[in-house]
């Protein structure tokens, strides 16, 4: 991978966070009324997800780490690491884990586990790709 392909999908998680507001500000009837706000949100989220894993992979392999099997691996190797907090390796692998779920069970998708994720959890995206940037741009 090259570090242009980690910028873009920098840049898709950016406008991710920005689009996921506009879910998390509506009321669940809202959510549910309209089939695109569900279709739409899922989709978010998988690429968000999908992109946080492809840097956290990249970022194994520019360190030299052990490589990964799966993507919950990509979470256990950083933070064995100590280049993630351990206190949030668990909500990472919990969101790898809904994306395997979007991807291959996407028929069995809740809409109210969806929309609290939507409205509580998604600044796990946030904290996620905040801990990525420092790794590949420490603060000064």
């Amino acid at each position: 991978m090259k570090k242009e392909d980690i910028l873009a999908k920098i840049d898709i998680i950016f406008d991710n966070l920005e689009k996921l507001k506009f879910f998390s500000s509506m009321n669940y009837e809202e959510f549910i009324g309209d089939f695109r706000n569900i279709d739409a949100s899922l989709h978010i989220l998988q690429t968000s997800i999908q992109a946080l894993l492809d840097i956290g992979s990249y970022i194994i392999a520019s360190l030299g780490l052990k490589t990964p099997n799966t993507n919950a691996e990509i979470i256990d190797i950083l933070s064995e690491a100590e280049y993630i907090p351990k206190s949030q390796a668990g909500k990472y692998k919990k969101m790898s884990q809904f994306r395997n779920r979007i991807v291959h069970l996407y028929n069995h998708i809740d809409t109210e586990v969806l929309y609290d994720i939507l409205v509580n959890e998604h600044t796990d995206i946030k904290d996620f790709y905040t801990n990525l940037l420092e790794i590949i741009e420490p603060p000064k």
